[in-house]
């Protein structure tokens, strides 16, 4: 139930913006943050994704897996059985189905990611970023909730239809994406835990990069997990890459630099397990290269990496070597870009996440606060995105206008740290509902001004 507090917050924002439907972030009634989330597309999505699920598996198949998946559920995850079951019923799905679709339906959403240790980022705190790429889905989603009392609150993107995290940060400053792994060994067990599962448990459950990596460990030593992925893990003050697939798992501490990871296993015990396929190997190494290379020149030529900078390297392309059969940090099915930008002092209001829904060279990051008390619909609901995919169509991959996007996220960012450091001053003095209330207010009207933005721009390019 929403909390007196939040409630207000709710009424005050919406009262100030009523053009725009909200979500509140404080409502822990099982399953509400993801059905709220699925109300606008419902009517044209479900019939196509209970046509996939016929197809891909008969419903005395997938009531069989769904058992298996329910009994794995009710062993280590029985609070998120809950969830799934209100679910189901909410959209009237025959049982295990949605437990199926979670888990088999949605399995890889993993494409380039970095890590920024403290000593090189220009917050002196861990910076994790994910370039998220086409995997059959097309309606992406920013979330920010509270699943249930007593557990994290996080900022998830992912996939609309799935109740996981591709990208997920906590309100302790935890961080975790995932890529996947291109390796020679499938999973030797047909049921096993999503990957996009696995991330917001841990980030729901866990204070920091210790508890993380334990728990991840246990996942993959209990062969719960699906194989051939890569983790990147963080808190405040360092990280780590953990690559696993279902024969073996390593991982290796990030405490100073920078880490890029896109889909080759690189880590001692791991490399004689990934791919013989050269071009597979060479399409994850060129991007790895590229965007390593992009970073030691940043920190070569500013001392720092700041987060203006890693929206750049979000939208890294060499055409040629794309004419050359490889793969770039961006791409024309690069469907997000999210940078989790969490802070020291207060993390659970002053954190926030940095979310470019659709095409990254088609829309503009948007700073999401982590105290802000409601989301605007259209942020969650798979809109947003929709508007940068109708863009994509009008202007070619390579255009010239980026600059126009940069000056506007330029502005987001001055504007974000300015009012970072306002709030954190009425935190220190116990003004925690004037902080919350001038982060709600700095947001929408950002996300606002982005909505603008896009709409003349679009229009403008509609016309060239």
């Amino acid at each position: 139930m929403k909390t007196f507090f939040t409630f207000l917050l709710t009424i005050s924002v919406a009262a100030l913006y009523s053009a725009e439907k909200f979500i509140a972030v404080e409502d822990t009634t099982p399953g509400k943050w993801f059905l709220s989330t699925i109300e606008k597309s419902r009517p044209a999505e479900e019939k196509k994704f209970r046509a996939k699920l016929d197809k891909l598996d008969p419903y005395p198949e997938r009531f069989k897996c769904a058992e298996e998946y329910h009994r794995l559920l009710e062993t280590h995850f029985n609070a998120n059985r809950l969830e799934d079951a209100a679910i189901e019923k909410a959209l009237n799905w025959k049982k295990g189905d949605f437990t199926w679709h979670n888990n088999r339906y949605y399995t890889n959403p993993g494409c380039t990611s970095w890590i920024i240790a403290p000593d090189v980022s220009s917050t002196g705190a861990c910076i994790v970023h994910k370039n998220r790429d086409y995997s059959g889905q097309h309606l992406l989603t920013f979330r920010l909730f509270r699943s249930a009392p007593g557990r994290f609150k996080v900022a998830v993107v992912g996939d609309l239809w799935n109740s996981g995290a591709g990208a997920v940060m906590n309100e302790k400053g935890l961080m975790i994406v995932q890529n996947d792994g291109t390796s020679r060994y499938g999973h030797p067990r047909k049921v096993n835990i999503g990957c996009t599962f696995v991330l917001r448990h841990i980030a729901e459950h866990c204070a920091d990069l210790q508890e993380a990596a334990a728990m991840l460990e246990k996942f993959h030593t209990c062969g719960l997990v699906r194989s051939s992925s890569i983790y990147l893990l963080a808190d405040l003050n360092s990280g780590m890459i953990f690559e696993g697939t279902a024969a073996a798992f390593s991982s290796a501490n990030v405490k100073s630099g920078f880490e890029v990871r896109a889909n080759n296993y690189l880590l001692p015990g791991m490399r004689m397990i990934s791919s013989r396929n050269k071009k597979s190997f060479l399409n994850g190494a060129s991007r790895r290269f590229d965007a390593s290379e992009f970073l030691r020149m940043t920190l070569t030529e500013k001392g720092k990496i700041a987060p203006a900078d890693l929206m750049k390297l979000a939208r890294l392309r060499d055409p040629e070597q794309e004419k050359a059969g490889f793969r770039q940090v961006c791409m024309k099915y690069t469907l997000a870009s999210t940078m989790f930008v969490p802070d020291r002092m207060y993390p659970q209001y002053l954190s926030a996440t940095f979310v470019s829904l659709g095409p990254t060279r088609h829309t503009v990051f948007i700073p999401v606060p982590m105290g802000v008390s409601v989301i605007p619909e259209s942020l969650s609901n798979g809109d947003w995105g929709k508007k940068a995919l109708e863009l994509a169509k009008k202007l070619p991959l390579d255009h010239k206008r980026l600059p126009e996007f940069e000056k506007l996220e330029n502005k987001f960012i001055t504007e974000f740290f300015a009012t970072r450091e306002k709030a954190r001053q009425l935190l220190l003095a116990r003004k925690r509902t004037a902080a919350v209330k001038l982060l709600d207010e700095l947001f929408i009207r950002q996300y606002e001004e982005a909505q603008k933005f896009l709409e003349s721009f679009s229009a403008s390019a509609g016309n060239k």
